[in-house]
Formats: C-alpha cells, sequence, structure tokens
C-alpha cells in the first residue's frame, strides 16, 4: 500500500530464520498496514505522514504577526502567497520569494530528512513581518515529514509486523482486525508493543518541540 512504511518483501529479507512462504505476504502486507496506522496514531499525525506522496497541496495558515512563522510539517514547499490586506479572496493572495522574502527552516532540512517547520523572514526583505490577519498565510506544497520515511518509523514498522506475524505463527492471539496467516486466523492488537513505543521516542520528542 503507497501509505505503508515498508514492504512485505522488505521484511521477510530481514527474517533469517525463515518459516514463511509465499502464501504469507498478503497477511504481512495486511500487518505492515496496520503497523503504519498505529505509528500514525502514536504522533498524532494523518495516516501516510512519514511517507507522503508526491502531489502539492494548498494549506492555508493564520499570520503570525512575527518575524516567524510557524507552519505544520512539509516536506517540500513550492511556493508561499499572503494576504497582504487581509483578504481572503483566490485573487487576493501576493506570492512571496524564497531567499529574497522568506527562508525555509530548519535550513538543512533535506539533507538532515527532516521536514520544514517554520518560515522566517528574508534578513534583507522589505517586508515588514507576517501579516496577522487570519487565512493570512497559502503554502504549496508535500505536507508530511520527508520524502523518504525516516530510518527509525521502518525499523519501528518492520519490528511490529515481525513480532505479530511471529505471534501468530504460534498460535497466540490478541484481539482486533483479522488475517489469514499459514491457516491460523490471526488478530492484530490495538497498539504497538512497548519495544516499538521506546524506538519511537526520539523522534515524538522532536516533533513536540
Amino acid at each position: 500500500m503507497a501509505l505503508d512504511y515498508t514492504t512485505s518483501t522488505d521484511v521477510f529479507a530481514d527474517m533469517s530464520e525463515g518459516g514463511y512462504s509465499s502464501s504469507d505476504y498478503p497477511a504481512m502486507a495486511t500487518m505492515i498496514t496496520a503497523a503504519s496506522r498505529l505509528i500514525d496514531a502514536e504522533f498524532g499525525r494523518w495516516p501516510g505522514f512519514f511517507n507522503p506522496s508526491t502531489s502539492d497541496e494548498t494549506w492555508y495558515f493564520d499570520g503570525s504577526g512575527e518575524l516567524d512563522q510557524p507552519i505544520g510539517e512539509f516536506a517540500s514547499i513550492t511556493s508561499v502567497a499572503v494576504s497582504e490586506q487581509g483578504y481572503v479572496g483566490t485573487t487576493d493572495y501576493t506570492t512571496w520569494t524564497l531567499n529574497t522574502d522568506y527562508l525555509l527552516w530548519p535550513y538543512n532540512y533535506a539533507a538532515q530528512g527532516r521536514p520544514i517547520t517554520k518560515l522566517k523572514l528574508a534578513p534583507l526583505s522589505n517586508k515588514g513581518g507576517w501579516y496577522s490577519y487570519d487565512k493570512a498565510l497559502k503554502v504549496v506544497g508535500v505536507p508530511g515529514y520527508s520524502t523518504t520515511p525516516p530510518t527509525v518509523i521502518v525499523q519501528a514498522c518492520k519490528m511490529q509486523a515481525v513480532e505479530w506475524f511471529m505471534s501468530a505463527k504460534q498460535g497466540y492471539q490478541d484481539t482486533g482486525a483479522s488475517a489469514e496467516i499459514g491457516g491460523l486466523t490471526f488478530s492484530v492488537k490495538n497498539e504497538l508493543s512497548g519495544k516499538v513505543k521506546k524506538l519511537l521516542d526520539g523522534l515524538k520528542l522532536e516533533l513536540c518541540n
């Protein structure tokens, strides 16, 4: 599935002990999807937040009235337009120029594999600040964490899916949505394991700041 954080092929490639067959791939895919959505929920983000599409979306924000403008997480930004008079009609936004009017922050977001979370007024900009009107800012870009899932997210998804898979193979039943595996009915417990949550602690701390 496009919003998943790993694939059955990659998970099984990491399982050196074997004990699976081609018929297990669809069930593993179901577990991966379930794990991916639980990871999104753990961070309070939308489905596919860590593996966004490449399609631009248009998001609006209230102006901060300051030199810095907080925004939601974006993997990339195509354009930024501002309502300089406070009107919000389709023709009332003025497109600002990157590096002349504003800067993306953190500056090295792409190299660090992190999202853009703030716009800063450029040092020599002739703008007075981010106008403090409602819906003053129109951002066009790809919302989400990064263009590819962070390594820790991929690993967390694999760990959770493998834990469920091995539990099903050994006949341990939990409660939740079911999937068939090798003749066993496996029910996914509706929460991440403690080990997976611990693995995600560092990234959770980053996103909360």
